[in-house]
């Protein structure tokens, strides 16, 4: 399902504070029950950095979501993006990835390698702040 983005939040992302200013207002679009799920997105940029779509590929229980590497390339395959950025939220607000957020960070990127498609970072997010993989030393 592809999330809707105003014309001023197509930006540039220079940093994942970028990332997660636009992530946030759409995690708070959803209602108080739909937040209690784990989503899982997938952000996808042009070469310039500049995001072409924000597709939500999964949409989990209250403390996990199923994702699959398919899901995740499909659009970035179809619209030629070079780079995407993974995003999923963590319902219970502790932001720490778990090992098998590790692991599908791991295997997505793996798979980009094949695709040439860059994976950028990997946020983890909650309404009122983020975990950023690459921030970490994680990618």
């Amino acid at each position: 399902m592809n999330v809707r983005l105003a014309k001023d939040q197509k930006i540039r992302i220079g940093s994942p504070e970028d990332i997660y200013s636009i992530m946030q207002q759409v995690l708070l679009r959803e209602s108080r029950i739909a937040r209690e799920k784990e989503h899982f997105w997938v952000i996808g940029l042009a070469t310039s950095n500049t995001i072409s779509y924000i597709e939500l590929v999964s949409l989990g229980s209250i403390s996990a979501t199923i994702v699959n590497p398919l899901e995740v390339f499909n659009l970035a395959v179809r619209k030629k993006s070079p780079k995407i950025i993974l995003v999923h939220n963590h319902p219970g607000g502790n932001l720490e990835p778990s090992a098998e957020d590790t692991n599908i960070t791991n295997n997505i990127i793996e798979g980009g390698k094949t695709l040439t498609i860059e994976v950028l970072d990997h946020l983890v997010i909650s309404a009122e702040s983020y975990y950023s993989f690459a921030e970490n030393g994680l990618l």
